[in-house]
């Protein structure tokens, strides 16, 4: 389908790589949506994987459906931040969405963005949905979802984004277009925290509009990416964001200190809770030193996160 670029409202990239299975079904989520006839709408694929059989189910599903789509086969692969990247730059749409391929969107959840960004006339940068989290049935694990519509201006939705470790969930997060120019691309380099990276950088600069919409489900699974991000190199790469943060003054001292202690005591604790729930407890138990070495230094006692932090340690006889 051929669409004119000023038309596009919202390009929806999904950069995919060797889960061929998870993205039949993030685009069968797309197409389930009852805004799919609309001009408005554009479908972005950057496919890193191994083999090409990602093209033929886009081809067997949008080949005779009324949207505009563009599959890309990257040879070589980008790695992810490029991959996500390069869908992005592909993009024509007004507004970008990346939805992994592991995730979904809900039936009318097209609909309620387009009509969201056309509401807000442009007003704000980064748009921020509600979002269920959900295991590889589909079985909702948890609702993350606003109770009222609310601007956060950059002090304090940076302050929200860095004393509450899942405060962004990807499918959830609807970026204007313009925003990349003016700060930049995903860093390729910087490792797996790339994606706060950016929204630190979004944040500081735009602040985010909060919708109490949910659109989309987040999927929790063995081969996700966030299953890998329990590791000291995480951990180190994680305290290097709060330092740059810290160095650009946007926040105090004081709000940092206690903002990184939420952040990691959550993000450790997190990890553990979804070890011991699938029975995992030597994973656990490795998960929990992650408290130690640089990180004891880095973090101060939090009352909030205690009696959690010793159920746990008691559980795992640690």
């Amino acid at each position: 389908m051929n669409t004119k670029h000023q038309d596009i409202i919202l390009s929806i990239c999904i950069p995919t790589y060797n889960r061929t299975v998870w993205f039949k079904r993030a685009l069968k989520s797309i197409l389930l949506n009852s805004y799919l006839n609309n001009q408005n709408l554009q479908i972005i694929i950057s496919d890193d994987s191994c083999s090409d059989e990602c093209r033929y189910i886009t081809q067997k599903s949008l080949q005779n459906k009324n949207v505009s789509y563009q599959y890309i086969y990257n040879q070589p692969r980008l790695g992810m931040a490029a991959n996500w990247n390069n869908a992005i730059q592909q993009a024509s749409g007004k507004y970008i969405l990346i939805l992994h391929d592991d995730d979904f969107l809900f039936e009318d959840a097209i609909n309620q963005i387009i009509k969201t960004i056309k509401k807000q006339e442009d007003n704000y940068s980064v748009l921020l949905f509600g979002v269920s989290v959900v295991n590889e049935q589909e079985h909702i694990i948890k609702k993350q979802i606003f109770n009222r519509e609310f601007y956060l201006p950059p002090q304090l939705a940076l302050k929200k984004l860095l004393s509450n470790s899942s405060f962004v969930r990807f499918p959830a997060i609807v970026i204007k277009h313009t925003a990349f120019k003016e700060i930049g691309y995903f860093n390729t380099v910087i490792g797996e925290v790339a994606d706060l990276d950016m929204w630190i950088r979004l944040f500081s600069k735009f602040g985010v509009f909060c919708v109490p919409i949910n659109t989309c489900a987040y999927t929790i699974h063995k081969g996700a990416l966030t299953t890998n991000m329990f590791n000291e190199r995480v951990i180190k790469q994680l305290l290097s964001l709060f330092s740059k943060v810290e160095k650009s003054k946007l926040l105090s001292a004081k709000i940092i200190e206690r903002s990184k202690s939420d952040f990691f005591h959550q993000f450790i604790l997190a990890g553990t809770y979804r070890s011991i729930k699938q029975k995992k407890f030597i994973e656990a138990r490795r998960i929990m030193t992650l408290f130690r070495n640089d990180l004891k230094k880095e973090i101060s006692f939090t009352l909030k996160w205690f009696w959690l932090f010793i159920l746990f340690k008691i559980i795992l006889f640690i």
